[in-house]
């Protein structure tokens, strides 16, 4: 048996088949069209930023997983000479450090650290506030799982320059528009503080030092059970009385039961205040106000959404986001200049998709198949030409086949649409639509209004 195995993409990368990649097409075109509809611009970033950017912005455990990019030739020479020369009476060192010495790039991790250097270095040029999105490929080291990879595209919205809270009402509403136009099923839009959760913590009894790995443990339920995050607070809090206060507040929370303690409540008022108004607009928004939310990124300063679908087959999160009002001062940008983004993480939602019955089967190319019964090349050449001048897509058969396999062929492909008999110099020609084998006679007009339909 042959090995394949040169074949395989990277670990945690994929090939994509075509009717895959259509309807990702498609889907991007979606969000974008529903981003505009807000008032949205695009923009884009190098897939590569300086090191110095990316490292040390508050990008938690993913700047761990960052991509780096080694330096070249005597750069790279350099800087491991320097490196050991500065090291020469020490018996040991960080690997890490080394690392990080003989790198000068990195590939990015998000969207948000790219966004914070792009506007400290256009701001002078850009609207106050900007609102812009950004779609894109990003990469991290992260362990491959079901709707985990190492290369995916992310899709956030934005807006710099405004620190009212109307901004996170927008794209929260912008979000759950888009959620169900692309009919991910069941979705729940969560949002809190990201002060939140440790005041609470702390005023409960918690000691400061330890509410980090108790954040991480309530972070992880969704994924053990109530039994396992109890034995895990025992393990963790010495007190009992305290174990006893956190895992009531937890179970009250979880159960949508709980009470702010009266310490605590006019500091994050603000949050319940953002969900009242996104539902007072729009009364069937997925949003829900949960004191449990933990969003692993230092660089937020405030409200923090993530998205979790809520279907049987699929549980994780699909988007998040936050309020980071100071990353881009952070990066040398205009001081105390406030923003506040949302991301979709597009293969996860690309995930449910293509595991939804006749998802790919309904994405179809806007174009139309010319099947080769034994014409004239140059018939069939002349008619492709003046369909294409009229800007509609032909694909030509090239070869004389059997006209059944290629129209078999030609849907399999992911097409719905072939042109089966024409008369050379004629108005009309036959057209078959695949999916239903029912013919029309038509002209370019007509077919390229029904192939418009397919967008």
């Amino acid at each position: 048996m042959a090995d394949n195995s040169k074949f395989v993409p990277p670990k945690g990368m994929r090939d994509w088949l075509p009717k895959e990649v259509l309807l990702r097409q498609k889907l991007i075109r979606l969000i974008e069209q529903h981003y505009q509809l807000y008032g949205f611009q695009p923009i884009d970033t190098p897939v590569m930023e300086n090191i110095e950017v990316l490292v040390g912005k508050g990008g938690g455990e993913n700047e761990k997983l960052m991509f780096k990019v080694e330096k070249r030739g005597q750069e790279l020479i350099k800087a491991l000479v320097d490196f050991y020369e500065g090291r020469r009476a020490t018996v040991s060192y960080d690997p890490e450090e080394l690392k990080l010495n003989g790198t000068d790039m990195g590939l990015r991790f998000d969207m948000t650290v790219p966004l914070a250097r792009y506007y400290g270095n256009h701001a002078a040029e850009l609207p106050k506030p900007f609102r812009c999105y950004h779609i894109g490929p990003v990469w991290r080291a992260d362990r491959p799982q079901k709707g985990r990879f190492r290369e995916f595209y992310q899709c956030d919205i934005d807006i710099v320059g405004s620190t009212s809270d109307g901004c996170e009402v927008e794209l929260l509403l912008a979000t759950d528009r888009i959620l169900k136009e692309l009919n991910v099923g069941p979705f729940k839009i969560r949002i809190s503080h990201k002060q939140l959760l440790p005041a609470i913590l702390k005023s409960i009894g918690m000691p400061e030092e330890l509410i980090p790995k108790a954040a991480i443990a309530i972070d992880k339920l969704d994924k053990q059970t109530f039994e396992m995050f109890s034995t895990e607070m025992s393990a963790l809090i010495p007190a009992d009385i305290i174990v006893k206060r956190v895992l009531s507040f937890v179970e009250k929370a979880m159960n949508n039961s709980w009470e702010f303690p009266p310490d605590i409540q006019p500091g994050f008022d603000e949050i319940r205040n953002i969900v009242h108004r996104v539902r007072a607009i729009n009364p069937n928004a997925n949003i829900h106000f949960d004191p449990l939310l933990v969003r692993g990124f230092d660089y937020y300063t405030g409200p923090v959404f993530e998205i979790n679908v809520e279907d049987a087959n699929f549980r994780f999160s699909i988007g998040g986001g936050g309020r980071y009002d100071g990353l881009i001062e952070k990066l040398g940008g205009p001081k105390g200049t406030p923003a506040v983004g949302l991301s979709l993480g597009f293969e996860r939602i690309l995930t449910i998709l293509l595991e939804k019955e006749g998802a790919v089967a309904k994405s179809t190319y806007p174009k139309v198949y010319l099947v080769n019964d034994g014409q004239a090349e140059k018939d069939l050449q002349t008619l492709a030409e003046s369909l294409r001048s009229e800007g509609i897509a032909v694909e030509t058969g090239l070869e004389k086949k059997d006209k059944i396999k290629q129209l078999v062929a030609a849907q399999e492909a992911g097409l719905e649409y072939a042109i089966t008999d024409f008369v050379p110099g004629a108005k009309t020609f036959k057209v078959r639509q695949l999916s239903n084998r029912q013919d029309t006679e038509m002209n370019a007009e007509q077919l390229k209004e029904v192939l418009s339909k397919l967008l």
